[in-house]
């Protein structure tokens, strides 16, 4: 069982959206074609917890669907009917990938993987003021060295215009803004990345007003590859940090951990990382922008901040209740008895913190354990599994209802910071990362009270 990732899910939406491809000569006939829903249906029916739920209302959509489609039935038609049935629950983590989109993930062999390696841009962005913005520039990237700053605004890339594809986007979606906004940036996202060596063009609009158009040819992703079952290849990173804050009794030491994705290729880093940073006073996780993905992972990772075996949820599958609870860790790898970090805790989160950082941060909130600072997560809280169909067309659908430590539901809602700090284009440039430095001030407080 696994939790699957937020820019997957988003992209694909994007790519439902846009205009299909005619059926070509090497497209299976049309019977195997219909067989794709018969078989969406089947995985759907055989593991969505709510039993009730599939005997009812969605089997009687279910029916009405199938008997609009002929033996004959175009891809098309046949994808039509799978995205309809799949929007019956109205959850996040349900979503029909087409197969030419999951063809890299079925490469099996590790030399095809690392030439398919993802490249990237060296920008991250984010719905900022109404406009879509420069969030980060990794450093020695190509954008870096193209003079591109967080707080520039983004309004071309390549031919297509930023306001024209927000437009489409909001009539798509007239009743949600936000959900636009994020779709749409989504669609950014996707556009900066891209194989290594392939040329982007960017155009922004500076601090200052000047609109500078720049030729950006995509270098190596930092961090470690990875693949998960049927999901494309992808890159995670974690890093460390350590910085000193003032508070009434002195100065003291304030980690900062991060990653980019929950899969066990990043494991034995994070480990490293927290167990590196035991010695702290304060510590600050950092999920902005973390998608998600292995929910075994929660165990090992909680218990570097807890100290006893204590639950961080439950997911409601359809053999029943399976809680999810802290594993202490107090061994290091070299063997030494290592308490637990007891200090202070808190977690930044915003609007593409999902799937399993929601998980952590709702059942360390839940537990009073971490107090959270940025802007609400994604809401897209439920795990899910995904599986071919016989066109080779890609199913995710969702296997759990999730409820954190308080018995709250996180899909829908997302996790709700006692702290909202927006993102502003005045702090971006004059780079200000007002989320973090909120945390520290907190954390800064609470050793001052706390610590002798």
């Amino acid at each position: 069982m696994h939790s699957t990732v937020f820019t997957v899910l988003l992209t694909a939406a994007v790519a439902a959206a846009a205009v299909p491809a005619p059926l070509r000569a090497q497209d299976p006939p049309p019977p195997t074609l219909r067989a794709d829903f018969d078989s969406a249906w089947s995985a759907i029916s055989r593991t969505y917890w709510d039993s009730s739920f599939v005997n009812g209302r969605w089997r009687a959509v279910r029916d009405s669907l199938r008997a609009t489609l002929e033996p004959t039935a175009s891809r098309d038609a046949v994808r039509g009917a799978i995205r309809a049935l799949i929007a019956v629950p109205a959850q996040s983590h349900f979503v029909l990938i087409p197969s030419d989109a999951a063809a890299m993930s079925a490469r099996g062999d590790s030399e095809t993987i690392v030439a398919t390696r993802p490249g990237s841009s060296g920008i991250d962005v984010r719905p900022v003021d109404g406009t879509i913005a420069v969030w980060r520039v990794e450093a020695g990237s190509a954008a870096a060295r193209a003079g591109i700053a967080p707080g520039d605004i983004i309004t071309h890339l390549d031919t297509t215009s930023i306001g024209a594809l927000r437009t489409l986007v909001r009539k798509s979606m007239p009743s949600d803004s936000l959900g636009a906004e994020r779709l749409l940036t989504t669609f950014v996202k996707s556009r900066l990345a891209g194989p290594i060596g392939d040329t982007l063009h960017v155009t922004i609009t500076d601090a200052r007003g000047r609109t500078r158009a720049h030729r950006i040819v995509r270098g190596a992703l930092q961090g470690q590859l990875t693949r998960f079952g049927n999901l494309p290849p992808f890159v995670v990173q974690a890093t460390g940090t350590r910085a000193t804050v003032t508070t009434a009794r002195g100065a003291r030491t304030v980690a900062t951990i991060g990653w980019s994705g929950w899969f066990p290729v990043v494991s034995p880093t994070l480990d490293s990382l927290f167990f590196m940073q035991r010695d702290a006073h304060g510590l600050i996780i950092d999920l902005r922008g973390n998608p998600g993905g292995v929910i075994g992972m929660l165990a090992g990772v909680s218990g570097h901040v807890l100290d006893t075996v204590v639950s961080l949820g439950e997911l409601k599958t359809r053999s029943g209740v399976l809680r999810f609870a802290a594993n202490p860790r107090r061994v290091d790898r070299s063997g030494t008895l290592r308490a637990p970090f007891a200090g202070p805790v808190a977690i930044l989160v915003d609007e593409f913190s999902a799937s399993t950082s929601e998980f952590f941060a709702s059942g360390m909130q839940g537990l009073g354990r971490a107090r959270v600072f940025g802007t609400r997560s994604a809401g897209m809280a439920l795990p899910a599994a995904a599986g071919k169909l016989p066109s080779g067309d890609v199913l995710m659908h969702v296997l759990a209802d999730h409820s954190d430590a308080k018995g709250r539901k996180v899909e829908g809602v997302g996790v709700i910071p006692e702290e909202p700090v927006p993102l502003t284009l005045v702090n971006l440039r004059s780079g200000r990362d007002a989320a973090l430095d909120a945390a520290r001030a907190w954390l800064a407080s609470t050793l001052a009270r706390e610590m002798p």
